[in-house]
């Protein structure tokens, strides 16, 4: 993961590491609820793009 991580902005270190959590955690409060799995992956998949988008136009925050 480091090597990966060599050369880039410690902003988007950041916003890619809040990325995960916040997906992570996400994911498993959907699970624990019950709701049906393709939904929650179609949920996930959708805030992930979120994420890109943000990277993309610079909305690093």
């Amino acid at each position: 993961m480091k090597a990966k991580q060599k050369g880039q902005d410690v902003k988007v270190i950041d916003y890619a590491d809040k990325a995960v959590e916040r997906l992570q955690k996400k994911y498993h409060h959907m699970i624990y609820r019950n709701v049906n799995r393709n939904i929650v992956i179609t949920a996930i998949a959708r805030e992930l793009a979120c994420f890109i988008w943000g990277i993309e136009t610079g909305h690093i925050s």
